[in-house]
């Protein structure tokens, strides 16, 4: 019996030590064994770390994701995923990626801009600066979302009393008026003497707000709105009409009203709410951050905002691209993978649209009368369901020519304060 209890105690022993060399030799997901503490022994085990440059806009929606993503411990292999988030531009994302700029924020494994109108610009100025492509996967549509104007609604009802069937052209002669709100009143009826007119002269100038178009994806999509609108089309918009001397002197007057110019179009939907309509009477931003801020707006001011769709729109749709060698590892672009298709299951797009947008998932319904739903909630203030047209997403030259022309003629003006 004692020779039992000795072969007993040395195999235990025996084990132990196998598995302290196992732990001082590979990296365990785990502490030893199951010890309730890890002894801190053996190599450590490097998460793998997935950093996502991405348009503000989705800041609320992803962090909320990100965070139930890594509360689930998803691994690749034995080592934990992590996920980091950089906000930016979308035209900015594109532009860093493709010169390898690394100087604002870590090398992304992952690129998420407003529209794949800038992962397309990526793809092509990568190969003409570097040769090959620089997508592992096909850039996948995580959400949608159309470019809405917001405005405080006791004045977008001074100006579009009748519905915004006349939106961009309305909205011009508003900013290209010196009297501003006054001359609004006038216009309607209502003289200077009226409730009305007294209350417009205390508004002053039509104050409009977007982002740049040289940085932000909701910049250009402005402008793209507005040379359509100039030309009275919704597809086959060239070079000759955003060159145009006559659509250039109609969007210099219109571009006059715009008093600054940021770079992301969550921070001026912020700015909007957080300083009132001193600053901002209207701002061209994406319909889920109108959603956001909505009651945030109300409460602050003590007065309404209202949303309006232009009559023809445009739509973004959120892709995530996962960037390819040399930038990424195997193991980083697998964990991209992990967490994209995260992204694409049904909670995680019930999630996006209490986040105020359009889920890619066919299964998600946006109708109802679910009043959690935020597209139900904020029917009475414009929000809707229905989009009535969209507009043709101009070729690359045409793009190019319109952003060129914006910066050439339009960057430089005073007041605003142009990046």
């Amino acid at each position: 019996m004692p020779f039992l209890y000795r072969a007993i105690g040395i195999g235990f022993l025996a084990c132990c030590l196998f598995a302290l060399a196992l732990k001082l030799l590979v990296p365990l997901p785990a502490p030893l064994g199951y010890a309730p503490v890890d002894l801190g022994l053996g190599p450590r085990v490097t998460p793998v770390e997935v950093v996502i440059w991405y348009g503000t806009e989705k800041q609320a929606w992803l962090e909320e994701a990100a965070r139930r993503f890594q509360a689930s411990g998803e691994t690749v292999g034995v080592r934990p995923i992590t996920i980091r988030l950089v906000g930016m531009g979308s035209r900015e994302i594109a532009e860093r990626v493709a010169r390898q700029d690394w100087s604002v924020a870590p090398r992304p494994v992952v690129v998420s801009p407003a529209s794949s109108l800038w992962t397309d610009t990526l793809a092509s100025e990568w190969a003409a600066r570097n040769r090959g492509r620089i997508i592992a996967d096909e850039a996948t549509p995580l959400a949608l979302t159309p470019l809405v104007a917001v405005a405080w609604e006791q004045r977008a009802r001074l100006l579009w009393p009748d519905g915004a069937a006349n939106f961009w052209n309305d909205l011009h002669d508003a900013i290209a008026d010196e009297g501003g709100w006054s001359a609004v009143a006038k216009a309607r009826g209502f003289g200077p003497d009226t409730p009305e007119g007294k209350q417009a002269q205390l508004w002053g100038p039509v104050k409009l707000g977007h982002t740049s178009p040289l940085t932000s994806n909701s910049g250009t999509q402005t402008l793209v709105l507005m040379a359509y609108a100039f030309h009275n089309k919704t597809a086959d918009l060239t070079v000759a009409d955003v060159e145009d001397p006559a659509f250039l002197a109609w969007l210099e007057e219109m571009e006059v009203g715009v008093y600054d110019l940021g770079s992301s179009t969550g921070t001026l939907m912020q700015q909007m709410v957080q300083l009132g309509p001193s600053k901002y009477d209207i701002v061209i931003v994406y319909e889920n951050l109108a959603i956001e801020y909505m009651a945030t707006g109300e409460q602050r001011w003590n007065q309404p905002l209202r949303v309006y769709y232009p009559p023809a729109t445009i739509f973004s749709d959120h892709p995530y691209a996962i960037l390819d060698d040399p930038l990424t590892s195997r193991e980083e672009r697998e964990a991209a993978r992990r967490f994209r298709d995260f992204l694409l299951q049904r909670p995680q797009q019930e999630l996006a649209l209490q986040s105020g947008f359009r889920p890619i998932d066919p299964d998600v319904v946006m109708s109802g009368a679910d009043p959690a739903n935020p597209f139900v909630h904020y029917a009475s203030r414009g929000i809707s369901l229905d989009i009535a047209a969209q507009v043709e997403s101009p070729p690359a030259e045409v793009l190019a020519a319109l952003l060129n022309a914006w910066d050439r003629r339009i960057r430089p003006l005073a007041p605003a304060a142009r990046p």
